[in-house]
């Protein structure tokens, strides 16, 4: 008889417990799911970060070759002007001495 009255104490108990720990586990379950979507967010987010840093670094790289290129043109350009000057005080300074 004492077996069975604690059987009645020990079932409900056991019950219980399985109740509380499959409520733990789903409430695990669902903190992993949470943290997994939270990663993939994150990794997403960080690829397109990736993304448009190399973008901006591909923009970057052909705004300096845009710019070196002007720099040599611009460069030519002053050497031309340059001799073009002196040609002109040449010939200046011939017409002067005549």
């Amino acid at each position: 008889m004492k077996l069975t009255k604690l059987g009645a104490v020990i079932l409900p108990l056991a019950l219980l417990t399985a109740c509380a720990n499959t409520a733990e586990m789903d409430a695990l379950k669902a903190s992993v799911e949470a943290a997994s979507s939270s990663a993939a967010e994150a990794l997403a987010a960080a690829q397109t970060a990736q993304t448009t840093a190399d973008t901006a670094l591909r923009t970057a790289n052909d705004a300096e070759l845009t710019a070196n290129s002007a720099k040599t043109t611009a460069e030519a350009a002053q050497a031309s002007v340059d001799e073009c000057c002196a040609k002109i005080d040449r010939m200046f300074e011939k017409a002067m001495s005549k």
